[in-house]
């Protein structure tokens, strides 16, 4: 026997030793030295199989496959499995959290497909949201009946997304063209469809969020505000009343506009300072006929005029002095901007009637408001505060 025969035999019981004992790295390691790299493969193998934690399970197995030649097919297609099923198993109760994870089970579905476990290798591009490649397993393994139910899915998955995205085009095109609340609806029927959308949500709620509601409106010109009170009838007081006006002489419900039959009416509340028409205190309700300019006690004094049908009031004494009030019920005329705002139960919609209405580069009809809309109304911007 030559030196090199027994040195090599002397290699071989030590590595069958090794294995023997359950140092199968260290065994492995002597396989190599001799070239027998399936049993080196079959020991790393056994490495990964009495590991603690995935990762180590998954370092000995990738040993195992580096240490075989292309040739030992079998082999290979054993250890793919084993690391494919391994990574499967630990990621399907929880999902591909983020972009490592995802390109572990990537790399797991790849190998399951190479040593042909179809099923495994089909949930493992399922869990990755892997259509075509979920369908391509599936009909390589024969899962016939489970296929259907994938193309079924996908063709409902793809044509509800074509109806988001119908649907957001939509949405867009309603919101330029002033239409809120059918642009509300649209997104809310894709947030429906896609419940998972975030950014749809996201969208729905800011819309909601900036619609105009209520019985009140502010709109800045370049040179002035104008408020619309869109409620009859209405109090002229302090800070809380419907048309609010600051002056020491003015009562928080100082007195009140109605309309009553086709006029509007003028009473005093019971202020302290009394409401003065040319001087006199108003003791009784007054009709308003014309421009009427009436005090709120002696240094507050506002010009009541009905134009249209809706009261134009402008505060011509005062801290607010040019400030300018438009009220009325349901609709309210805005004679100096040649439009009328109406007041719906859940929006506030701006009307063009003798001059041109413009919400960005389009001219409309009328706009279902939101908080910062800009206007532009007879070539006046218009600012819409709330």
């Amino acid at each position: 026997m030559s030196f090199f025969t027994d040195l090599g035999g002397g290699r071989l019981r030590r590595a069958r030793a090794l294995e023997a004992a359950g140092d199968f790295r260290g065994a492995a390691s002597v396989y190599a030295e001799l070239s027998m790299f399936v049993e080196a493969s079959k020991c790393l193998i056994h490495e990964g199989e009495k590991a603690a934690t995935l990762e180590s399970r998954l370092g000995a197995w990738l040993d195992a496959a580096r240490v075989l030649p292309e040739t030992a097919v079998e082999a290979l297609r054993e250890v793919d499995t084993r690391i494919g099923r391994a990574v499967l198993e630990h990621l399907r109760p929880t999902g591909v959290a983020g972009n490592a994870e995802k390109r572990q089970l990537t790399d797991a579905a790849e190998r399951l497909e190479r040593a042909e476990q179809w099923r495994d290798a089909a949930d493992a591009w399922e869990l990755l949201g892997r259509r075509e490649d979920l369908a391509r397993c599936l009909e390589l393994g024969g899962e016939v009946e489970r296929l259907e139910r994938v193309l079924t899915e996908q063709n409902r998955s793809e044509a509800q997304g074509d109806r988001v995205r119908r649907l957001l085009s939509e949405h867009d095109l309603a919101l330029a063209l002033g239409q809120r609340g059918a642009a509300r609806k649209a997104l809310r029927e894709a947030s429906a469809l896609a419940p998972s959308d975030a950014g749809l949500a996201t969208s729905l709620r800011r819309l909601e969020e900036r619609a105009v509601k209520g019985r009140a409106l502010r709109l800045a010109l370049p040179d002035r505000t104008l408020r619309v009170v869109g409620k009859l009838p209405v109090v002229l007081g302090r800070a809380e009343a419907d048309v609010a006006l600051r002056g020491g002489s003015v009562s928080r419900r100082h007195a009140e506009v109605a309309r009553e039959g086709d006029q509007f009416v003028l009473r005093d509340l019971g202020s302290r300072n009394g409401t003065l028409v040319a001087g006199v205190v108003l003791s009784r309700a007054m009709p308003i006929v014309g421009a009427l300019e009436v005090g709120l006690g002696d240094d507050v004094a506002v010009q009541l005029d009905p134009t249209d049908g809706s009261l134009r009031i402008e505060v011509v004494r005062g801290l607010d002095r040019g400030e300018v009030v438009f009220v009325g019920a349901g609709e309210v005329q805005l004679a100096e901007l040649g439009v009328s705002v109406r007041f719906d139960a859940d929006a506030t919609v701006i009307r063009a009637g003798r001059e041109r209405l413009v919400l960005g580069e389009r001219a409309v009809s009328e706009v279902e408001l939101l908080a910062g809309d800009v206007l532009t109304i007879g070539g006046t911007r218009v600012e819409v505060v709330a």
